[in-house]
């Protein structure tokens, strides 16, 4: 007996925990799912603390458990972590019991090869061509159409720039039907890196702030500002610093909304860059600290040489030779000609490389760096004036602006009907309201019981009437049906309203299609005839009461009950006013004479 109950509470446990675990198993597959984010757009920063408590639970799948991992990633890379997202993820994939099928390990590799594309390392091509080949358009198509790009861009040195511009052109004409703004926000954006390219940096900005327009309305987070930052970089190439100014001026509107560490290096970079470029020396120095600060926050190495640089730029704009010197030696080029290999082909640094040396009067590494900053020239100079190169980037424009004008003129037509639906939609809202409130004026306007006007509706109407024609009348007469509660009683109590509708359809029955009929009181009814002579009118009113008295007359019933009826008349020959007043009085002497009939 003992040994029965444990084995039963032992199933019972046994069942409790396999709910349990398939009920955990579900909520973790829905965090996986909420924090999964496009290879074009960044997570919600709110949604990793859920995502760190997640990771601590031990009752985690493999699979699961990568697919975090995967998505902490990309949390990472959007806080600008590109070194430590990369080492995760790199041990991530190297992992033997995962499903390399899924969307996760895709994006693994995929993210691996972007973090790799931030520091400009050329192993991100390898990790590109992975990502590509294990998706496509159906198929995690978000990391085809990403990995496509950046292979276009960065990992066709062999094919000529015509080929790379036909290339972009076509992944854009395929989404630009029913592409989503985030998916043609990131288009735009590898168009302009691919322009950038080519030293059309004119034309790079703008398709940059296209996808930044695009990226806005679907993008959150510090991947609202990635694109912007490319924008203002271009415009300050292409010599149009107002423009790349209030660009600098919107981002840092962004960057108060969304206040990320990322946000705020790029927001301190942009402002730096800018200063330097436009030789604001002043602001500069002013801005650096916070640019330092922000760096720091990141634990960028790119930022890091960016202030080390822009700290020399003051030192040489100061001539404090000293202070050069020290820089010459944090960056090993105190004895050879060592650029950093970010900075190889800018150039800015190339050309302040050649002014240190200069100022420091080492005339032959002056020479040298001038060297190299000339080979740098005339191979952009090269690029910009290659003929191929030049009409393959306005073709292609041509054909961008071609299909985006196509894009716009369907969006307005779109936009049209959508507009001639509301407009159709409101005509029939109003319609529809109009019609409804003439019905429910008209509602108010009827005794619900007899059917016929009510006292102020008939009133109403009988003061609107014109005066009549010479020799002519308004005739009104007021019937006081004096007998209707003991018809009522007779009938029974239950067929008073039965009673009323009776009489009202023997009014009905005799009245012609323009007098005014109504009820006038609980047992008093109204009746108006307009131009008509008054000895007409009284006759008319004499046989209206006559059948009255006959409404519950019947051929198959001697004993009938007659409708005693007391009429009051009044004749005017003029348009009528104060027609309440004539009324009270009417009524009052209906009153009277009810009590004198009593008496």
């Amino acid at each position: 007996m003992a040994r029965r109950f444990y084995l039963t509470l032992l199933s019972f446990f046994s069942v409790l925990f396999a709910s349990s675990a398939t009920l955990a198993n579900t909520d973790v597959d829905a965090v996986i799912e909420k924090v999964r984010s496009p290879s074009y757009d960044c997570p919600s920063q709110s949604l990793l603390p859920e995502l760190e408590q997640t990771l601590t639970l031990e009752s985690l799948s493999p699979q699961q458990r990568f697919a975090l991992t995967v998505a902490k990633g990309q949390f990472l890379i959007c806080r600008g972590k590109y070194e430590e997202a990369e080492k995760m993820l790199l041990k991530a994939i190297m992992q033997s019991n995962i499903d390399e099928s899924s969307y996760a390990f895709a994006s693994a590799i995929y993210q691996i090869g972007f973090s790799y594309d931030a520091r400009e390392n050329p192993a991100r091509c390898k990790y590109y061509q992975q990502a590509q080949d294990l998706s496509s358009p159906k198929r995690h198509s978000d990391i085809f159409t990403s990995s496509s790009l950046g292979l276009i861009n960065y990992c066709s040195e062999s094919t000529s720039p015509e080929v790379r511009l036909g290339k972009m052109f076509g992944v854009l004409k395929r989404y630009s039907d029913n592409g989503s703004p985030g998916e043609l926000a990131h288009i735009h954006n590898a168009i302009g890196l691919l322009y950038g390219d080519l030293e059309q940096h004119a034309l790079a900005a703008e398709q940059y702030l296209k996808a930044h327009k695009m990226g806005l309305l679907v993008y959150k987070g510090s991947n609202k500002v990635s694109i912007i930052i490319s924008a203002i970089v271009s415009l300050l190439s292409s010599g149009q610093t107002n423009k790349a100014y209030q660009s600098i001026l919107e981002l840092g509107a962004l960057n108060s909304e969304i206040n990320t560490p990322l946000s705020n290096f790029l927001y301190q970079y942009a402002l730096s860059i800018y200063y330097r470029k436009t030789q604001d020396y002043n602001n500069l120095a002013y801005t650096l600290p916070d640019l330092e600060e922000a760096t720091d926050s990141i634990s960028s190495s790119f930022g890091q040489m960016l202030v080390d640089w822009h700290k020399a730029e003051l030192c040489l704009h100061n001539n404090n030779l000293t202070c050069i010197k020290q820089y010459l030696t944090d960056t090993g080029a105190l004895d050879k000609n060592a650029i950093p290999r970010i900075f190889e082909t800018n150039l800015d640094y190339l050309s302040f490389n050649v002014s240190i040396f200069l100022a420091l009067g080492d005339i032959e590494r002056a020479k040298v760096a001038h060297s190299i900053y000339s080979k740098e020239v005339i191979k952009r100079r090269e690029i910009t004036q290659d003929t191929a190169l030049i009409v393959g980037a306005a073709n292609l424009y041509t054909r961008i602006y071609d299909l985006e004008s196509a894009i716009e003129k369907a969006e307005e037509q779109r936009r049209n009907t959508l507009y001639t639906a509301i407009l159709v939609f409101l005509l029939f809202v109003i319609i529809a309201g109009y019609v409804l409130r003439k019905k429910h004026v008209a509602r108010k306007a009827i005794d619900p019981v007899t059917l016929l006007l009510n006292a102020d509706s008939a009133i109403a109407r009988i003061n609107k009437l014109d005066a009549p024609k010479k020799g002519r009348a308004i005739a009104i007469a007021i019937f006081d049906i004096s007998n209707l509660r003991e018809i009522t009683r007779k009938m029974g109590s239950t067929k008073g309203d039965f009673v009323l509708r009776q009489i009202a359809q023997t009014f009905q029955n005799v009245i012609r299609g323009n007098d005014i009929l109504g009820r006038f009181g609980t047992d008093q009814f109204i009746l108006c005839l307009h131009n008509i002579e008054e000895r007409s009118a009284r006759q008319f009113f004499d046989r209206v009461q006559s059948a009255l008295e006959s409404t519950f007359e019947s051929d198959t019933n001697d004993d009938y009950f007659v409708v005693e009826s007391q009429m009051s008349v009044f004749i005017a020959t003029e348009k009528i006013t104060g027609l309440n007043d004539i009324l009270d009085d009417i009524a009052m002497s209906i009153d009277m004479d009810s009590r004198n009939d009593t008496n």
